[in-house]
């Protein structure tokens, strides 16, 4: 695709993401004084909510606009066979959402070949947005202070003066692999190892220069492909956990200012299982 296509594409995902967030908007708990019901999916701490399902209502018909496929998460069939693929996690931090924590967002990324391309997250009880094309420059808007200001990985370059985050799987109830020996690993090096619920949130957090880096496994790829460019059109570098090029439907991530990247593959390395065979 050429840039003025991306960019055109990168425009659609910002009006959709947009309208998915208006849906989180009139619903939040601390807006509405109602607290949100919530079902549950894979397990005892996987929730989904009304608003997952009409924040993916609101979003879907505009991306349908582009006549690329999608992959939704509440409406996910698996994976097509295409070259270009949209993958929107309409409530990222849906755990979040429900409790009434601010720290949720819709996420609607581009990835073309298994790589991200462009990507848009849009938080709006932070009232911030953040979108890029992968090879292009991102911004960050602040929707409160009506400013915008580009994208940049941090510049820290130690280890030991890191801001990282990562998450924790939803089967880590039943499961011995559930990141928490890496996190204990880091948690002793870094100023600090946070955990804040959105998977696209943390990377577009990278993205920004708040957190040096951040890793996770067992994610879907609606998790990843947004936040994944923005890290990449912000400078940073982005691998699967073992240093190999990301691909999106994987659903594995290390994202970094590029800086720290091998200290951080090198202190989670022992606390990994094998990577899987591609």
């Amino acid at each position: 695709m050429n840039e003025d296509t991306l960019l055109e594409l990168l425009s659609l995902a910002r009006e959709a993401a947009a309208a998915g967030a208006r849906e989180m908007e009139q619903r939040a708990r601390h807006l509405t004084g109602v607290r949100t019901q919530y079902a549950l999916k894979a397990s005892s701490i996987d929730l989904v909510t009304d608003c997952d399902r009409a924040s993916e209502a609101a979003i879907l018909p505009i991306l349908k606009r582009s006549g690329l496929p999608i992959v939704a998460e509440e409406s996910a069939q698996g994976i097509p066979d295409a070259e270009a693929i949209w993958f929107v996690d309409p409530l990222d931090g849906t755990t979040n959402f429900a409790h009434g924590h601010p720290f949720h967002c819709a996420s609607v990324g581009l990835a073309i070949k298994g790589a991200p391309r462009l990507g848009v997250v849009h938080a709006p009880m932070l009232g911030v947005v953040w979108s890029a094309v992968s090879d292009l420059r991102g911004t960050r808007r602040d929707l409160f202070r009506n400013k915008e200001q580009w994208l940049a990985v941090s510049e820290v370059s130690e280890l030991e003066q890191t801001l990282l985050a990562t998450g924790f799987p939803i089967d880590r109830r039943e499961s011995t692999d559930d990141n928490t020996g890496a996190f204990g690993a880091l948690l002793k090096r870094a100023h600090g190892v946070l955990r804040c619920g959105s998977a696209a949130l943390d990377l577009a957090l990278v993205a920004d220069g708040t957190f040096d880096a951040y890793w996770e496994r067992k994610l879907g790829p609606w998790d990843v492909a947004a936040g994944a460019a923005l890290v990449l059109a912000a400078g940073g570098k982005v691998t699967d956990p073992w240093g190999r090029p990301i691909l999106v439907p994987e659903g594995r991530v290390l994202a970094s200012n590029g800086r720290v990247h091998g200290a951080v593959l090198g202190a989670i390395a022992k606390h990994q299982p094998e990577p899987p065979p591609r």
